[in-house]
């Protein structure tokens, strides 16, 4: 069975790698497993523990074993591929991949720099690792899905965003927004709704997964890196 293996800050990130990796597939049937892992690291004092959160079931006609791992925060999605690396080589994973933000910790100017530190220090005599980022975090790819919107409430339209928000969630790069989870908020604020981080399985369900494969990846071209991965390892 071919084995790959996905880095993530939490939550918000596991619903959504779970749901794109379910739309991709098609019916190339995908074995999905979930697991947090909390705990441990030089400077902690806490015991490092791994829960299996959602199980992956088996079936005669799965070839593609993806794991997604909730590293519980941006700056343990390195840490904790390190951690792994060398286990997942020596299970036989094909490749592991680190999805994280970029704020709030840097800001757009020093991407770079975030982008030359996650490459340090990992072994290149194992597995190959792939980070990608979501600039400047993934709600900037929920603002670009336009169309999900009125899915959350009718009064949420793109033209009420642009008169009450000023800013064009078709048209401007999104990935210059300083703060997307909060423009999220705001745009759901339009119709009395709200987004919080970590809570974003209505966001994650309303999304047009067929509109960010199809459409979003010409716009953002990391969400084209990622997905480009995922659709290479299901059709091996």
């Amino acid at each position: 069975m071919n084995r790959l293996a996905i880095f993530v800050e939490g939550y918000t990130e596991v619903k959504f790698v779970m749901k794109l990796v379910e739309e991709i597939a098609g019916q190339n049937r995908v074995l999905i497993e979930h697991r947090k892992i909390r705990g441990g690291g030089k400077d902690s004092g806490a015991r490092r523990t791994m829960a299996v959160i959602e199980a992956a079931r088996p079936h005669a006609d799965q070839r593609h074993f993806i794991l997604i791992m909730d590293c519980g925060g941006d700056q343990q999605v390195k840490t904790r591929i390190i951690e792994e690396h060398e286990n997942l080589t020596k299970k036989g994973y094909a490749r592991i991949v680190g999805l994280r933000d970029v704020r709030p910790t840097f800001s757009y100017a020093e991407i770079p720099r975030l982008e030359r530190g996650l490459r340090q220090y990992i072994k290149t005599s194992l597995i190959p690792v792939d980070f990608v980022l979501a600039i400047m975090e993934i709600e900037a790819w929920f603002l670009a899905e336009t169309t999900h919107y009125t899915r959350i409430d009718p009064a949420i339209t793109v033209a009420a965003i642009k008169s009450v928000l000023g800013f064009d969630p078709e048209n401007d790069d999104l990935q210059q927004r300083p703060n997307p989870a909060e423009d999220l908020h705001h745009c759901y604020a339009i119709a009395g709704k709200s987004y919080r981080k970590g809570r974003a399985e209505d966001t994650v369900n309303a999304l047009d997964f067929a509109e960010i494969y199809c459409k979003l990846i010409d716009k953002i071209h990391n969400l084209r890196i990622f997905t480009t991965i995922i659709s290479d390892f299901l059709a091996q």
